[in-house]
């Protein structure tokens, strides 16, 4: 039984930029609008929310059913990154990587050998229960994920060469929250030191020829203006989550009916 390609890094590959969204809301129907909407990926945050396996595990069946691929963004626990790929999650995205050591151990539990050292399980839900072999399924697996870390504080920055330098990492993305937190500029996501030590981040990931990922803001004023800028600067644009897209729809809902 053959696997398909990951469509998402086959258009990276081909110099395409792909759109998606952050779910944070535990929904199936979330990621069904989502799809029927046009974006190009869903990624299930579950860093900072209130997700068990099953549930991760539905809405990746979620997202197959509607056509749209699967991600998840996931914390650097071998655990948790095993069971969610097994699953069937398409690309994983992992916050906080600073070291040399923790870029390391984020490939180990990605990938096979002989990028990594990920262990298997012959009747993964991924396999089709068995359907696929071992083999056929580590091969499909080390070239078709899509692994992108998050570059997310001074001291990561410190150690940018070093983490780029690591067989197995595609994709590098900032985190402008956590860096401006870093710098002392907590909350100051657009402060002008934030958005160079991003720009550098950026660029040596360029310089190396991995793709890049940023998270915009749905809610932003100009967000049609940040979005075409991005366009030309990242393969992969993010447009927030899903909570602010659903808490700007309401708040604009109630305020136009109190003040009509």
């Amino acid at each position: 039984m053959e696997l398909n390609k990951n469509p998402i890094k086959q258009a990276l590959r081909d110099g395409q930029t792909v759109l998606g969204i952050n779910i944070g809301v535990p929904s199936p129907v979330i990621v069904e609008l989502a799809a029927y909407a046009g974006f190009d990926f869903v990624r299930i945050d579950t860093s900072h929310n209130g997700y068990d396996l099953p549930t991760v595990i539905n809405l990746i069946r979620t997202a197959e059913a509607a056509g749209i691929t699967p991600m998840a963004r996931v914390d650097n626990d071998p655990y948790l990154i095993t069971n969610i790929l097994e699953a069937g999650a398409m690309g994983l995205f992992i916050p906080d990587v600073s070291t040399l050591e923790k870029a390391r151990a984020v490939v180990d539990a990605v990938h096979f050998s002989p990028l990594g050292d990920r262990g298997t399980y012959s009747a993964a839900r991924v396999m089709r229960y068995g359907s696929v072999s071992s083999a056929e399924y580590s091969r499909w697996s080390n070239e078709e994920l899509l692994l992108g870390v998050q570059i997310e504080s001074k001291s990561a920055t410190d150690n940018l060469e070093d983490i780029l330098s690591v067989e197995g990492i595609d994709m590098i993305g900032s985190g402008r929250g956590d860096l401006s937190n870093s710098l002392g500029l907590t909350g100051q996501k657009d402060h002008p030191a934030v958005l160079a030590l991003e720009e550098k981040i950026f660029e040596a990931a360029k310089s190396r020829g991995m793709f890049t990922s940023v998270n915009l803001d749905p809610t932003a004023r100009n967000f049609a203006e940040i979005v075409g800028e991005w366009k030309k600067k990242a393969q992969v644009v993010t447009l927030g989550h899903d909570i602010p897209f659903i808490r700007k729809m309401f708040t604009e809902a109630v305020k136009t009916a109190r003040t009509s």
